[in-house]
């Protein structure tokens, strides 16, 4: 078992025997955290492979997010978020109890990817919103203590961007995932310094990540993994002010474009982070979007194919 500390919330990772290889991909996801490996913990990840399911669908679940494979319910009498992802795996979270199960019923390579990042990321997104640690979807930046917030689903550009702010000397907060809090002197944006999944394409954007393509991606692999601090030697901001929120969208022209965004169109963008489980904590999460949104500039980006062009806007920002 390993442990880490994620703002004051410690989580700790289990896994035995062929589950190992699962868990190994988290370790790596967590890398970037301070390591606290001590007992007990207040949220704990076991990862189980082989032989029968260890547990099965709550009966009175509804649908609370439609992912791409699968299905995520929630079972409001037990408080049971309950993720089925194919024949093989199946996930049972218990937010009270601060536990996530994870059964693998026979494990095949390309299990380990769905294993160690969506359903990882989604249970640990809803026990830190029961612990008032709020997730967004988006990549994170910071520049003199005020946050960039890049808020978008796959295939916006969201890591392409990040990486070439990083590059340009920005502090690093994550590519993907950041969380709010709200800390006495207001609401605060904290790091998630996860690893940046790279498909082949943004490589081609960044010619001193070359030898990234070199090796061949796993079975179930999706994209590339890197470090944004240890690329560019970025310095971790694990904390700092929201300033602005800025939607981007892959345009395919070569120059990028800004516009302003409509607050009210930015919220309800940001609506779909709220997984619609626990009322008071699903309530508190969509408040703190709101202040986010309150309290920041919204702009929309056009990303052209210059990259460096892209950075100059959003620093003049």
């Amino acid at each position: 078992m390993k442990g880490y500390d994620l703002h004051g919330v410690r989580i700790a990772v289990a896994a035995e025997g062929e589950a190992e290889r699962a868990a190994v991909g988290i370790h790596a996801r967590l890398a970037g955290l301070p390591a606290d490996g001590e007992p007990p913990h207040d949220l704990t990840f076991e990862i189980h492979a082989g032989g029968e399911h260890l547990f099965s669908r709550p009966a009175a679940a509804r649908p609370v997010y439609d992912p791409p494979l699968g299905e995520v319910v929630y079972d409001d009498g037990a408080d049971l978020l309950y993720i089925g992802y194919g024949p093989r795996l199946r996930v049972l979270c218990e937010p009270g109890r601060g536990r996530t199960r994870a059964s693998a019923s026979g494990m095949e390579e390309r299990d380990l990817w769905a294993l160690s990042h969506p359903l990882f990321t989604l249970p640990l997104v809803e026990l830190l919103k029961r612990r008032g640690l709020y997730g967004l979807h988006a990549g994170g930046l910071c520049r003199n203590g005020r946050a960039l917030l890049l808020p978008g689903t796959s295939g916006a550009g969201k890591s392409t961007l990040t990486l070439a702010l990083a590059r340009a000397g920005f502090g690093f907060l994550s590519d993907d995932t950041v969380f709010l809090a709200r800390r006495p002197g207001g609401l605060k944006i904290l790091a998630f310094p996860d690893e940046i999944d790279l498909t082949d394409q943004t490589v081609g954007f960044f010619p001193e990540l070359a030898p990234l393509l070199d090796a061949a991606l796993p079975d179930g692999w999706r994209k590339r993994q890197m470090r944004a601090e240890r690329a560019y030697g970025t310095e971790v901001v694990w904390e700092c002010e929201p300033a602005l929120l800025v939607f981007p969208r892959v345009a395919g022209a070569a120059a990028s474009e800004l516009a302003p965004m409509p607050r009210g169109e930015a919220l309800l963008e940001l609506a779909p982070n709220v997984l619609l489980t626990d009322p008071g904590s699903s309530q508190a999460h969509l408040d703190a979007l709101a202040e986010l949104v309150a309290g920041s500039e919204c702009w929309r980006l056009e990303t052209g194919t210059d990259l460096d062009g892209a950075v100059r806007l959003l620093e003049a920002l």
